[in-house]
């Protein structure tokens, strides 16, 4: 008996889905970083670049998704913050500039070295989260494949070559767990439904402002006015946070139907470069930083 992918777009689209879910489950099982999304988009990718007929979530999938992501972030804008960033306001004023010079470096590396495009090497080369710089590029007309390959890459090497930098001169101790987030039995239905309006309003304000990245950017400014203001200090349930990166995750992966192999191994160098470059900036940001301030370096 011969099996037969299924021909119907919103099978292929479940299938889509469903290995994104379980790309998500073993990667967090793996403790990989940001597991539910990178999980997903490695799986979805590969069962794509393998000729395993996948579709893209419908867009009207995909929207929720995108806002649940930036009240997700917004929340994390409280008050206790803002303090922090006041006593590190020296500090803080280097980021900008950190950030452009890495993205003035990475768009130089990325258009002339890799020889991608320009609007393809700003976006690969702007030190942003992976989706919310996906989703500014898709807004802006270019192509994602290579943006969001270049991003998960960064995370991913960053991840794995930072430990073995700053082991060089410290002994990093044992990072402590993460605590879950809370799960919907342990939510406040009135927390959850200021979350849930503050998603509505927010992306309604900024889809009608033109604002860039209005489904994510808006809920995340009225997320954030929320908890600077008292009102909730509230986050997503863990449930809606991992659906939510898995099926972003599955929308990315799913994007190199029909691509070939090269693409993914010219990504994988190209990112490894950048990456190495971005680390060589930082630890000069933070010596200069130290020389400064007197901020230890590591």
């Amino acid at each position: 008996m011969t099996f037969k992918f299924p021909e119907n777009v919103m099978l292929r689209a479940a299938l889509c889905i469903a290995l994104a879910f379980a790309g998500g489950l073993t990667a967090a099982y793996l403790r990989v970083p940001l597991p539910y999304m990178l999980g997903a988009i490695f799986v979805t990718m590969v069962a794509a670049l393998a000729g395993v007929p996948v579709a893209r979530p419908a867009k009207e999938v995909v929207l929720p998704m995108r806002v649940v992501l930036g009240v997700m972030l917004g929340s994390t804008v409280t008050p206790e913050l803002l303090d922090r960033v006041w006593a590190i306001a020296g500090s803080a004023l280097l980021v900008p500039v950190f950030a452009i010079v890495s993205t003035a470096v990475g768009l130089v590396y990325y258009h002339r070295v890799a020889g991608y495009s320009r609007e393809e090497a700003f976006f690969c080369a702007v030190p942003g989260g992976l989706h919310v710089m996906t989703t500014y590029a898709e807004e802006t007309g270019v192509d994602i494949r290579r943006v969001s390959l270049a991003h998960a890459l960064r995370i991913t090497f960053v991840v794995l070559l930072a430990p073995l930098a700053t082991q060089m001169f410290v002994a990093l101790p044992d990072v402590a767990a993460v605590r879950n987030a809370a799960t919907f039995a342990d939510s406040r239905i009135w927390d959850l439904v200021l979350l849930t309006g503050a998603g509505f309003v927010g992306w309604l304000i900024g889809r009608s402002t033109g604002m860039p990245g209005a489904q994510m950017v808006g809920p995340m400014l009225a997320s954030a006015a929320l908890h600077v203001g008292g009102i909730t200090a509230a986050k997503p349930p863990g449930e809606a946070i991992i659906v939510s990166q898995v099926i972003l995750g599955a929308y990315i992966g799913s994007r190199y139907v029909g691509e070939k192999l090269a693409i993914v191994r010219d990504a994988i160098f190209y990112a490894f470069g950048h990456v190495t470059m971005m680390l060589c900036i930082g630890f000069a940001f933070a010596h200069l930083l130290h020389s400064w301030l007197g901020v230890p370096v590591l």
